[in-house]
């Protein structure tokens, strides 16, 4: 018979003794292992002598190491030197355990506390528990999770592989409880473990009730300089097995093992992240100061090109020449300059040029082979770009102011020096004026959209000969000429430019001499204001406003009302549309059957039929000179301004 004593690899092998295997052939001797309560157990090997009826019985106490007790029959004559051998082995035996089992401690050592890696600590655990403590078939290494909250098992063995779901909150559990309170726990017995789980969530009592229930538990704290860091639990499923408190001990040492090399590794790898980050920071520090170097040095370069070169174009020639970068630039005022070698794709890359975080102007670049460079080099001349625009606005409203007072001494009749060229206008026999009424633009570059639409204008006249100005939301340009047909030449192209920029502009008549300049700007506002009033872009001249003459200060929705008045039972029902028709080509014949009859591509009776019907409809007689006054007048007016003029 053997006695184990604490593992299933070390035994207390008594039948090797020669006497005692006889006493035992000779049945001489019996024994039995009984289970001791680990939480009584005495703290060394302990035994018990006592005789009865001519048998000894003996009682190793053993449970300090083994969780039983061993009780042995001897008889025979004999009976006090057996028990005395017996005594002996089991001491030899447990001493042998204690030293084997210090060994093994010693191994784990080099195996795990040797470590600086925590994720192979974390997986070596389990293994040296199972080897210091052999009789464990399965373990589980927990871990708190601060962010969570839970313990989380971080290594396992022996158990399924959804184990690892199986987290547990502090103070839930076997291994909640001992987190909490730092205390160890050892339950032997399948109802004592069950019993043993008191405080238990509904998933984590689903998940219990699912597995296997072990016939003994080990629990005990992970804790480094007195800071819990998590649990260490080993299981025991043999029917016999049991956990003592020499195995608590043993798995104590090792948890505070474990605890100081995990802790020890964090600290190496704390300390490997942050001189990572001291070297990342030198290195961008490094990338910083290599790209300030390259910025001054850029700064300084385009510095030399921008006050040596003449004009925005010639510098930006400059910048694609020395660089041998290609790219498009544009601005608020039209200018579109394009490298020799630009080609427009898709994806290129934008730089915004702004003044006081008003766009006016954008490059586009391709930056394939050193973007970062691309990106400093546009940034920076950007910013010469967008200081040169604000010196030359305030250079262009400067010029703009002195236009405008040159252009009020000349209405006010101060006589100027002939031999002076005033901002390239000379006073010629003939003239003309031209007011463009800019649409209100609700951004902030409208400033900037009265420059640009006044150079359009002033680059699209065939006449250079010109002062040009703006203010409010006027264009002012006063031309003069030598000849009537030069202004007639020049009000054609105007004309055409008011339409593709989809501006009013409004034309004074040609005129002769200087004393009618304040008339004519006068004329050319009304002709622009009336131009608005209809809702239509392009050129009218002061003659051509007709009837509008009479309506200077009415709004547009007024004169609508008033032709919609007259008109309204011929504009209201579509049915009667083509009597309203037949009214306007009517009144633009001057009152002619034929032509109108001719226009329609109607008899003359029938034409006779319809008028007869406007009558009836709008209650005024045509033959009546002041009804058709107002018909005529409301026929007009509504063409003009509803935006259905006949051709």
């Amino acid at each position: 018979m053997c006695l184990p004593l604490g593992n299933a690899a070390l035994k207390i092998d008594l039948l090797s003794h020669p006497g005692l295997r006889e006493l035992a052939q000779s049945q001489a001797l019996h024994l039995q292992d009984v289970d001791a309560d680990a939480d009584f157990a005495p703290s060394s090997l302990v035994n018990s002598v006592e005789c009865v009826g001519g048998i000894l019985h003996l009682c190793v106490d053993h449970s300090h190491y083994t969780g039983k007790r061993t009780k042995f029959e001897i008889g025979g004559k004999d009976a006090e030197k057996t028990a005395s051998q017996i005594i002996t082995a089991a001491q030899e035996t447990v001493i042998q355990l204690q030293a084997k089992t210090l060994g093994m401690l010693a191994s784990v050592n080099s195996a795990v506390i040797n470590s600086l890696d925590d994720n192979e600590i974390v997986h070596s655990v389990l293994r040296e528990v199972m080897n210091v403590l052999p009789h464990s078939d399965a373990g589980v290494f927990r871990l708190y999770d601060e962010e969570s909250g839970f313990l989380i098992p971080v290594s396992h063995e022996g158990l399924p592989e959804d184990y690892t779901d199986y987290r547990l909150q502090p103070n839930e559990s076997v291994s909640g409880e001992v987190y909490t309170t730092g205390l160890p726990a050892i339950h032997n017995g399948r109802q004592n473990i069950i019993d043993a789980h008191r405080v238990m969530r509904p998933e984590s009592q689903s998940f219990m009730e699912r597995s296997q229930i072990a016939n003994a538990l080990l629990c005990v704290p992970v804790m480094a300089e007195g800071k819990r860091m998590g649990t260490l639990t080993t299981l025991c499923f043999s029917p016999d097995g049991a956990f003592s408190v020499f195995d608590r001990m043993v798995l104590e040492s090792l948890a505070a093992q474990i605890a100081v090399a995990y802790q020890r590794s964090l600290a190496y790898k704390n300390a490997i992240a942050t001189s990572d980050r001291l070297e990342k920071m030198r290195s961008n520090l490094a990338r910083k100061n290599a790209e300030l170097d390259r910025a001054v040095e850029l700064h300084e370069t385009l510095l030399r090109i921008f006050s040596t070169s003449e004009g925005l174009t010639e510098q930006l020639r400059a910048v694609s020449d020395l660089f041998h970068v290609e790219f498009r630039f544009e601005n608020v005022l039209g200018l579109d300059y394009r490298s020799e070698a630009w080609i427009d794709e898709h994806e290129a890359l934008h730089q915004s040029v702004e003044v006081a975080e008003v766009p006016i102007g954008q490059f586009h670049f391709h930056g394939r082979e050193d973007q970062s460079f691309h990106r400093a080099l546009f940034g920076t001349l950007a910013a010469f770009v967008a200081l040169n625009f604000v010196r030359d606005m305030s250079r262009m409203d400067v010029l703009n102011a002195r236009r405008k007072a040159h252009f009020d001494a000349l209405t006010a009749g101060v006589v100027s020096d002939g031999r002076r060229n005033h901002f390239s206008f000379r006073p010629d026999r003939f003239n003309q004026i031209f007011i463009a009424k800019v649409p209100a633009v609700e951004s902030d570059n409208s400033r900037f959209s009265l420059h640009r639409m006044q150079s359009d204008l002033l680059s699209a006249a065939t006449s250079a000969n010109a002062l040009v100005f703006h203010h409010d939301d006027r264009i002012v340009m006063l031309f003069s000429a030598s000849t009537t047909a030069a202004l007639e030449r020049n009000l054609r192209v105007v004309s055409d430019m008011a339409t593709q920029l989809s501006i009013c502009i409004g034309a004074s008549e040609i005129y002769d001499g200087t004393e009618l300049h304040l008339t004519s700007r006068d004329q050319a506002i009304k002709a622009a204001e009336a131009l608005s009033r209809r809702g239509r872009s392009g050129l009218l001249r002061h003659r051509e406003m007709g009837l509008e003459l009479l309506l200077e200060g009415r709004e547009r929705e007024e004169i609508l009302g008033f032709t919609r008045q007259i008109l309204a039972p011929l504009l209201q029902d579509p049915r009667h549309r083509v009597l309203h028709q037949t009214l306007a080509h009517y009144v633009i014949e001057g009152k002619s059957v034929a032509r109108t009859a001719q226009a329609l591509n109607i008899h003359p009776n029938t034409l006779y039929q319809r008028l007869a019907r406007i009558e009836a409809l709008t209650g005024r007689r045509i033959a009546d000179a002041s009804d058709f006054t107002l018909l005529s007048l409301a026929s007009q007016l509504h063409a003009e301004y509803s935006g259905q003029a006949n051709s």
